[in-house]
């Protein structure tokens, strides 16, 4: 880890500063978010002749430092001047609490187990990071474990780690039932955190009822849309198909951030409605607010579904011209997309190959789609080649390229495709979708033939066809 000079971090005093003067600055450094210095007036202390001896409050002002900087070496090696300081009780459930913060944050996982485990008093703190810990790492089951033998009463932040943990994990079923679970504790209500928790869990099947449920409970408590709640409920209805529901919270938020902008714009970005999306991102502009790298990506995204080349490459250039923002490979992917749909795939190639950073596995895709789409075989085979050496198991790359062997009737690399794709064991994950129905989620696949109502359901398939070519419309 590399330091700026120590003249920025303590300014020169004849008098040796004492520990507590030490731990202002480190204090101070930590809430400016400069962790880093914080470190640094810490390392300046040792060099000292006269070194003051850090006390009870040094040592989790530096853990703390550590774990924002994932510096699990620093971390470790202050842990051992702990574990040398004589005039410091090593039980102190204070240190003690940060410094198994810093394991945690670092991933090192089995030592802060065992840490855990030797620590003669745990108090709600401790077993809330644990429970953090483990469930940011993706551990559910260990981390439902620790929730579950917490010896003492949980509060909404013990509540709010693991949900936010079943969230992150993709499993929202279990985070919905961890919410009924909550609304049966005594004493204890959801805050703003578990609401947007919630939201992002509904958001993920798209169970709009239950999104609006959630909407209204957030309007009767009178929470704040100000903050992630606000854009967490733009981001749940829109991905629930309801952009007129997010776009009515949009515009109830009475101070809009760029989180706010950023979600609305993707939202529309992503129903389709590219103009609508671009003159949104106007008005933010006219507003003052200064859009960030997520906010390109939905700009973007509305110049592709609109084909709009000259647009898209007006913005893609505006980021780094009058922004200063680095274009990704996001946006690279974007731009790909783009001129794949318009047919442009020598310019998309083009494109790639300028890329500073490997493009990744979605660049490469989006390019296999767009020469599916076109018939062009030359340029699918280089995309192709680059997918299988990325990830050789994935068998939705070998899919495509096979299946454009087969429309241009090149029947013999078909076969040979095929074949290395079963040698190499490759698998292409079916994709499956939710319907929610009369409050019941329905889960289904392409050609599904074992939901129980699947005769009903391809009769009144057929009816929709029928009258579709009696209207014309195929």
């Amino acid at each position: 880890m590399s330091y700026p000079s120590l003249s920025l971090v303590l300014p020169s005093n004849p008098i040796p500063p004492s520990i507590s003067h030490y731990n202002s600055v480190i204090r101070r450094h930590i809430q400016s978010h400069h962790p880093h210095l914080a470190l640094l007036t810490f390392h300046h202390t040792l060099l000292l002749r006269s070194a003051p001896v850090p006390d009870e409050f040094t040592f989790p002002l530096l853990f703390k430092a550590c774990a924002t900087l994932s510096a699990l070496r620093e971390g470790a090696q202050i842990h051992c001047l702990l574990l040398k300081s004589p005039s410091i009780q090593t039980n102190n459930i204070y240190i003690l609490t940060s410094l198994l913060n810093m394991y945690l944050s670092c991933g090192e996982l089995d030592d802060a187990r065992l840490l855990f485990e030797t620590m003669p008093d745990k108090n709600v703190v401790a077993w809330n990071s644990m429970v953090s810990g483990l469930a940011k790492s993706g551990d559910m089951a260990s981390a439902r474990g620790f929730f579950d033998r917490m010896p003492i009463t949980k509060n909404i932040v013990s509540w709010n780690a693991l949900l936010a943990g079943y969230v992150r994990a993709g499993m929202w079923h279990e985070a919905l039932k961890l919410f009924v679970e909550l609304l049966r504790v005594p004493g204890l209500d959801p805050n703003e955190p578990t609401m947007a928790s919630l939201v992002s869990a509904i958001s993920q099947p798209g169970l709009l009822d239950l999104a609006r449920k959630a909407h209204g409970y957030v309007v009767r408590k009178g929470f704040s849309l100000d903050g992630a709640l606000g854009v967490s409920l733009i981001a749940m209805y829109t991905k629930c198909g309801s952009i007129g529901g997010a776009y009515k919270v949009f515009v109830s938020v009475p101070a809009k951030n760029v989180g706010h902008w950023t979600c609305m714009i993707g939202g529309l970005a992503a129903h389709g409605l590219a103009e609508s999306a671009l003159r949104l991102f106007s008005e933010m502009l006219s507003d003052g607010v200064r859009p960030n790298y997520v906010t390109f990506i939905g700009v973007l995204n509305a110049c592709s579904h609109e084909g709009l080349a000259e647009e898209g490459s007006k913005y893609f250039h505006l980021m780094s011209e009058s922004f200063d923002i680095e274009p990704g490979v996001q946006h690279y992917g974007c731009l790909v997309d783009l001129l794949g749909r318009l047919g442009r795939l020598e310019e998309a190639m083009e494109l790639i190959s300028n890329l500073r950073t490997e493009p990744g596995f979605v660049v490469w895709s989006t390019l296999l789609s767009a020469c599916r789409k076109h018939g062009n075989v030359e340029i699918a085979e280089v995309a192709a080649k680059k997918l299988f050496e990325l990830e050789p198991e994935n068998g939705s790359s070998y899919v495509m390229l096979s299946s454009l062997y087969a429309e241009t009737g090149r029947l013999e690399e078909y076969r040979r495709i095929r074949k290395t794709m079963d040698e190499r064991g490759a698998v292409k994950v079916t994709g499956c979708s939710w319907i929610e129905v009369d409050g019941k989620v329905h889960q289904f696949v392409a050609e599904d033939m074992f939901h129980v109502s699947t005769q009903e359901i391809y009769h009144t398939l057929s009816d929709l066809k029928s009258n579709m070519r009696c209207a014309e419309f195929v």
